[in-house]
Order: structure tokens, then sequence, then C-alpha cells
């Protein structure tokens, strides 16, 4: 039996998702709480790795609990684990899943969100979270820079070094921004991300909306030019992974805990 788990976090604390032999991961302290609560080592493999300082709201991982837990009730798997973890890592769901469910290998796409605030003095609750730009952004020519990105292209000009793809061709389902108020949220949907290609594009969809590059500018990044060819990368802050997509054929076993 396989239990998939719906995760949140704030990433401030963290070296990314993926466990880290020098540094803390959210994996690791997930890893723990589950192990505590379980009475014996559990593995949780999670869907997206993300990177340092990076948010989730919905990441998704799955574990396989030992037999002597397997039948436990999802709502004390997800209250007894959290019991265990710090504030800034939150379990939300649960489901049990049916064999062979795994959370990378099966995952359709991801959606990510980029928050950026016009604000000319950023409020403190929201620094954290958002990218303070200048209130003269062009938000019209960063929206069609980012139209750019829909299709099938190799994002090599958007990947840091020490990603662990083989190959730089990815397909981006949607990107476009979105306002409210003085804020704006650059929303990109995916079949798979390059480590740091979120940030690397929105620091390339800014240097547009300043007028350092035009959004006819952008296409050739998408042939295969070198990182050096796009723009700085965004701060990790305002990054956050907000869900993970499924093919229909994955759903819930049962209805998930806590949901």
């Amino acid at each position: 039996m396989v239990v998939r788990l719906i995760v949140s976090y704030r990433g401030a604390a963290y070296a990314g998702w993926q466990r880290q032999a020098n540094a803390l991961a959210v994996q690791e302290v997930l890893e723990q709480a589950l192990a505590r609560l379980l009475g014996s080592p559990v593995r949780v493999v999670g869907a997206s790795r993300t990177d340092t300082g990076v948010h989730a709201r919905g990441q998704a991982a799955h574990l396989e609990p030992p037999a002597a837990v397997a039948d436990w009730p999802l709502r004390g798997l997800v209250h007894g684990t959290n019991h265990l973890l710090p504030d800034d890592v939150r379990v939300l769901a649960a489901d049990r899943m049916a064999a062979g469910f795994h959370a990378r290998r099966l995952a359709r796409g991801k959606e990510y969100c980029y928050r950026l605030s016009r604000a000319a003095v950023l409020s403190p609750l929201d620094a954290p979270y958002a990218l303070r730009v200048p209130a003269r952004i062009d938000v019209a020519a960063m929206a069609a820079a980012a139209a750019a990105l829909v299709g099938r292209h190799d994002f090599s000009a958007f990947a840091l070094a020490g990603g662990a793809h083989t190959q730089p061709f990815r397909t981006i389902a949607a990107a476009a921004f979105e306002e409210a108020g003085e804020e704006l949220r650059f929303r990109v949907v995916g079949d798979g991300f390059l480590r740091g290609m979120v940030r690397s594009l929105v620091g390339t969809l800014l240097e547009v909306g300043l007028g350092r590059r035009r959004p006819e500018d952008v296409p050739a990044l998408l042939r295969g030019a070198p990182r050096g060819a796009a723009g700085a990368t965004a701060p990790a802050h305002g990054l956050v992974l907000e869900q993970v997509l499924y093919p229909p054929e994955w759903q819930p076993m049962t209805a998930g805990a806590c949901r």
C-alpha cells in the first residue's frame, strides 16, 4: 500500500526538498517525524526537488508505511506527523494510492507561482514571500515575453549548473501574469522544470519589464542559448510550488484526510 502526502512548507530554513549530507532539507525533517510516529525508518519520495529557499503549497510525496501501521486512519497519520514537525512544515492531506504509484515518476506536470509587488514599501508580512519591483514596470511587455514560453523548447539558457536533468527540453502549457492591486503573480505550468528554471525565467522577464531587453528577444533564448545569455536568477523567496499534476488514472483510492 502506498500513501500520497500533500506537503506545504516555508523554504527559508531549508536547502530545498531533497536530503543533503551537509544541510537541512524538508525531506529529512519529514522523514524524521514519520519515523518517530510510525516507530521505524521511513523513506519519503517527493515529486519536486525545489531549490534552497523555495516554498511549497502543494508538494506531493509518497511513502510505503510499515505493515504494522498500514491500516492506520489517515487523519491520525496527518495530525500525528504534524505534531512532530517544525512549524514551517505541514502535511495537508494523505491519500491511499494503488500499488505502483510514484510521486515523481508519474507526475504529469507542476504549477509554480512567483510573487512580485509594485508597492512603494513592502509590508513585512509580504516581504518573505514577494519580490518588490518598481511601480513603472511594463507588465504588458512581460506578458508578451511570457507568451513566447508556451510550447516545447530548449531551456538551457534558464538552467542553473548542477541539475540532475539529462536533456534541456521542457513543455510549458501556460505562462502568464496575474494582477491583484499592487501585486503581480507569474504563474507557469509545465511538464517539468530544470534546476533554477522558473527563477531564471522571472529574472529575464523582469529585464523585459524594465526595458533592458525586448519581448521579441526571448524566442532566441529558447533555442539552446547558453545560461549567460538570459537574465539573472530571481531570489528564491518569491517562488512557490503550487501543485503537482497527475494523470486521471492515478487518483486516490480513498478520500484524503484533512483535504
